[in-house]
């Protein structure tokens, strides 16, 4: 079992209070940042415009990293992914040292346990061989590299997902 499958990465006080603080901060989050924020796909495209039109750059936005805008704006990006794909939240039960390049902020992926033992062998097979892993995601370095790349969309989060939960229907069924 890898850290981020442990019970540890899935309940931990770290992870409870970041989402408690983000969930808190939500509805004063969309009085100020006017739209229809209801969690759906398209709503990415529209909290992406609201994330450009107020940082010009990478350093910009890696500096407000810590801000009620960009850490709401990541809760609303797993949140979004945890509605539509059907992910968890996980974060390491320890902040990372200060210097860690990622921030040690929350992430989403699957539930390995969710999978099935078929699933699990193909994925592992396929991981190994450094052909395909299950999809996981840094919402907060996805906001952030809108900045680095520039075809990097928030949307393209969905589509690695949906990918996934196509990947998993293509298998045949357990032959366990």
């Amino acid at each position: 079992m890898d850290e981020i499958d442990s019970p540890e990465w899935a309940d931990n006080p770290r992870l409870a209070g970041w989402l408690a603080a983000q969930r808190r901060a939500f509805p004063a989050w969309t009085e100020e940042h006017d739209g229809d924020w209801d969690f759906t796909p398209a709503s990415l495209d529209r909290l992406e415009a609201l994330i450009r039109s107020r940082f010009a750059d990478w350093e910009a936005v890696y500096g407000a990293a810590e801000t009620p805008l960009l850490t709401v704006a990541a809760w609303y990006l797993g949140e979004t992914l945890i509605r539509r794909c059907g992910v968890m939240w996980r974060c390491s039960p320890v902040p990372p040292p200060p210097d860690t390049p990622a921030g040690g902020y929350p992430l989403v992926t699957y539930a390995r346990d969710s999978l099935t033992e078929y699933e699990q062998d193909v994925l592992d097979d396929l991981d190994e061989r450094l052909v395909y892993s299950m999809p996981l995601l840094d919402p907060a370095g996805a906001i952030r590299s809108l900045f680095a790349a520039p075809d990097s969309r928030l949307a393209n989060a969905v589509d690695r997902f949906d990918r996934f939960q196509e990947w998993r229907r293509s298998l045949p069924d357990d032959i366990y």
